[in-house]
């Protein structure tokens, strides 16, 4: 029986196109649950750190008759899952700095996968940099709004993809992206009204100076 999902993981599995995909940090195994019911893909291996959150994903998938689709397993990041073993890499709900560090060691270690679709908190300029450095280019790169908050999902497959600082910073298709304008232009809004209350940083001059040139770029590109 197929469960509803928040509007970013139902952002994220359209972006799972079949194949086996891993899930990790899969809370309760809702999404690998919800790829294996939908036929977005034919096995999940849901990982995470709590055998509390594995047992309840086993249950789920145990009630409606998906034991052998969902395969639980307990480890930290990719620990668990062997190189190639999964088609797809799911990574959602850490902050970016966290899934880079899961991305880049796993790399060090010898493992590859075909793609990632990650969802990162915090930073995720952080999750776009490690992507570029482990081999994969980016496809999909966007914000969703979920609960009143506006989460980045971005896709990747195998292939060179490097990025400048904008598009680290902002989104690999900043340049087309109309809700980044507005959210930009909102920005420095906010910005100039800390600086005009007085504040004053290097890091708070540094992000208008980005802001302001990622505007100026859009402009030309039209």
């Amino acid at each position: 029986m197929p469960i509803r999902l928040d509007e970013r993981l139902s952002k994220i599995a359209s972006l799972i196109s079949g194949g086996t995909v891993a899930d990790v940090g899969c809370d309760h195994g809702k999404l690998a649950y919800y790829l294996v019911s939908t036929d977005r893909a034919s096995k999940a291996i849901a990982t995470d750190i709590s055998e509390g959150s594995l047992k309840k994903a086993r249950e789920l998938a145990s009630e409606n008759g998906a034991d052998e689709l969902v395969i639980t397993r307990l480890g930290d990041g990719l620990a668990p899952i062997a190189s190639g073993e999964v088609d797809a890499v799911v990574i959602a709900g850490l902050g970016g700095d966290v899934i880079s560090k899961i991305l880049l060691d796993a790399h060090r270690e010898g493992k590859r996968f075909q793609s990632y679709v990650l969802s990162p908190n915090t930073h995720p300029e952080k999750a776009r940099r490690a992507l570029s450095e482990i081999g994969q280019k980016i496809t999909y790169d966007s914000a969703v709004e979920c609960a009143g908050k506006l989460y980045t999902v971005i896709a990747s497959r195998e292939g060179q993809g490097a990025l400048d600082e904008l598009e680290e910073t902002f989104g690999a298709f900043y340049l087309r992206d109309a809700q980044f304008e507005k959210r930009a232009a909102q920005e420095l809004k906010y910005i100039a009204s800390l600086i005009g209350g007085g504040a004053s940083s290097d890091k708070l001059a540094r992000r208008k100076k980005l802001l302001e040139t990622a505007l100026e770029n859009i402009k030309k590109e039209r």
